[in-house]
């Protein structure tokens, strides 16, 4: 049986986008990943860029652009097969 994996930027995906407050936004995306068990070095650069954001509607557009990296939808990513993406993106 295949564990389906859900990146942190798809579990918070919904609930951000329906949030038109930015500190409230920050603050909600801040507690989910500080209590997610995940490498410090992605922590960090998750956290950075959220705490960059000036406005929700970059916020929202960070949250997009990671969704698009993280699952294979970049413009980079768009002639690869769904293989060939996942390689790319498989646990060590």
């Amino acid at each position: 049986m295949k564990v389906q994996i859900k990146s942190i930027f798809e579990q918070i995906a919904e609930n951000v986008f329906k949030m038109q407050d930015l500190h409230t936004a920050k603050q909600f995306i801040i507690e989910f990943v500080n209590n997610k068990d995940i490498k410090d070095e992605d922590k960090k650069a998750i956290l950075k860029a959220v705490n960059e954001s000036k406005s929700i509607n970059r916020l929202h557009n960070y949250l997009v652009n990671s969704l698009l990296k993280y699952e294979g939808l970049g413009m980079n990513q768009i002639n690869k097969t769904a293989r060939e993406a996942a390689a790319e993106t498989e646990f060590e």
